[in-house]
């Protein structure tokens, strides 16, 4: 990984505890790529129209600029609608990084009133784009464009924008679970309490340093996950906690790792343990970094039976077990995994679980599918 990038991901986690902005770190990527500016296009996969744009530039003229000529659009068409976007969709949920040459031909792209009233005044001849989060039923997408003269975009482009995805998206993910607490432990505790996901944060000598009520439950019940004298531990026997012990401090000990997944034991009714730093660039090790720890249970008729979520919200059988599998594992990637289905497949069951229960997002589905109400 080169210096650049590893400095990019940092930047972007410094979003997670305040000290910069993802906007910050969006500017920073451009000016790796050679781009002059871009913008997060809010897609509504309902309404299949984009709800809202954010345009972000390396300079406040260049950004006045592609504000005006979008505003312009929009006022004339009523909906900004991009054809990279609309046509590239089913990629760009698969997690895809697009350029637009792969989704339209630039001949057939020239011909779009999106072309000849957006990236045309802007002069740009090439777009990157991916999905960078999702929230409910909105996909937000970043892209990024460069003109001609800056020629194509090289292999180096693309791995430097698959990595940040990655990076962007997670950082988001965690945002988002901040925004509940509107900066305060107390209240992210409170928050984080009332989540069905069994969620433990802890640092770097896994020390806990907050437990939510599913953890605790899970902690005191399971012989494999252990609380023991404050310090957060995996295994039931000698082997298996050495086992987890040495995959930790090799995670700590990675610079340029933000988090990992581990499964190397027998851990049941937990199938994976998933680790999110929370961190930046003036968090190294032993100076109070803090790691995020998500306890990934298999979906089973217990806390949530399968007929009690059909009767009570009018679920699907389909539906109830991906709600089922998403109230124990927090996200719907782990739920496809898990389900051994598709993404695209849990997030069409989502969407439909999403308008029977009333919801907007899946922190709030989750919640009423455990509260019942």
């Amino acid at each position: 990984m080169l210096d650049e990038d590893l400095e990019l991901i940092e930047l972007a986690y410094a979003a997670t505890t305040r000290e910069a902005t993802l906007m910050d770190s969006v500017k920073r990527f451009l000016e790796l790529q050679g781009d002059p500016g871009g913008a997060m296009f809010h897609y509504d996969s309902i309404t299949g129209q984009v709800s809202d744009t954010e345009v972000v530039a390396l300079d406040s003229g260049q950004a006045i600029a592609i504000q005006e000529v979008f505003d312009s659009y929009s006022s004339d068409a009523g909906q900004i609608e991009n054809p990279l976007i609309t046509a590239g969709l089913a990629d760009l949920l698969d997690g895809k990084v697009l350029i637009n040459d792969d989704v339209l031909p630039f001949e057939e792209l020239k011909r779009t009133e999106y072309y000849r009233s957006v990236l045309e005044p802007l002069g740009v001849r090439w777009t990157m784009g991916w999905i960078a989060a999702g929230k409910g039923q909105r996909w937000m997408t970043f892209t990024s464009s460069r003109a001609r003269e800056a020629g194509e975009y090289t292999r180096e482009n693309v791995k430097r924008a698959e990595l940040y995805q990655r990076h962007m998206a997670r950082v988001i993910h965690v945002l988002e679970l901040l925004d509940h607490a509107q900066e305060t432990k107390q209240i992210f505790e409170q928050s984080a309490d009332k989540l069905p996901q069994a969620i433990v944060l802890i640092d770097d000598a896994r020390r806990i340093t907050f437990c939510n009520a599913a953890a605790r439950t899970l902690l005191h019940n399971s012989k494999a996950l252990n609380d023991r004298d404050g310090v957060f531990s995996v295994g039931r026997t000698t082997h298996e906690q050495g086992k987890f012990e040495s995959w930790w401090n090799l995670l700590v000990s990675a610079v340029a790792v933000d988090g990992a997944q581990f499964d190397d034991a027998d851990m049941a009714p937990v199938w994976q343990i998933d680790v999110s730093r929370l961190g930046s660039t003036a968090a190294k090790r032993g100076t109070g970094r803090r790691w995020m720890v998500t306890l990934k249970q298999r979906p089973d008729a217990g806390d949530t039976p399968l007929a009690y979520l059909q009767s009570q919200f009018e679920l699907t059988p389909a539906e109830a077990q991906v709600c089922a599998s998403l109230c124990k594992n927090g996200d719907a990637v782990s739920t496809a995994a898990i389900l051994n289905l598709s993404p695209n497949t849990v997030r069409s069951h989502l969407k439909s679980a999403f308008r029977k229960t009333g919801t907007k997002n899946q922190v709030e589905l989750a919640i009423k599918l455990v509260s019942g109400r």
